[in-house]
This record gives structure tokens, sequence and C-alpha cells, in this order.
């Protein structure tokens, strides 16, 4: 569960780093993990499926998917934080 966790947010991390630098590197970073998220949302531990599910439909609140435009880089990091927050809540109740 945390090895998945640290996954996404490691590469959420590299997307908003590429957004600064590669805006069209970055959109495709983008598109594979959300796709990323999507296929481990399946996950049998219902924990991790609803983080997961969850950090995907924040990215998606946002109009635009391509463009480092400022709502999308928020919806980036917020749903990186949620699942910071997961990984931090399972580590302490292990």
């Amino acid at each position: 569960m945390k090895e998945i966790l640290k996954k996404h947010i490691e590469r959420l991390d590299a997307v908003l780093l590429h957004f600064h630098s590669d805006p069209e590197f970055a959109a495709g970073e983008l598109d594979e993990e959300k796709n990323a998220l999507e296929a481990d949302s399946a996950s049998k531990d219902e924990l991790v499926a609803a983080a997961l599910y969850n950090a995907l439909a924040t990215i998606r609140t946002s109009p635009e998917q391509e463009k480092p435009a400022g709502q999308l880089i928020e919806a980036i990091a917020d749903a990186r934080s949620e699942l910071a927050a997961i990984l931090e809540y399972a580590e302490e109740n292990e």
C-alpha cells in the first residue's frame, strides 16, 4: 500500500517540477500519471483505491489539463497532498 502511494506522490512531484521547465513534457507525464492513478484505483485495498480515485478526481477538476494554468497546478498539488496525508495515516497506523 505504502509503495503505491509513494510512487504516485513522486510522480506528481515530477509533473509539478516539469510543468515549470517543460510544460509539453509535463502534460505527457500527467496523462501517464492519470492513467496510472485510474489503473491503481482498482486496488483491493479500499483505502488505497479511494485515495487514488480522489486524487484523480481532484486533478480532473481543472478544465485545463495540458498547460501549467494555476488551477491545474493547484489541483495536482492538492492531489499530491491528499495522497501524502493518507500515506502518513497508514504509517502511523501500522
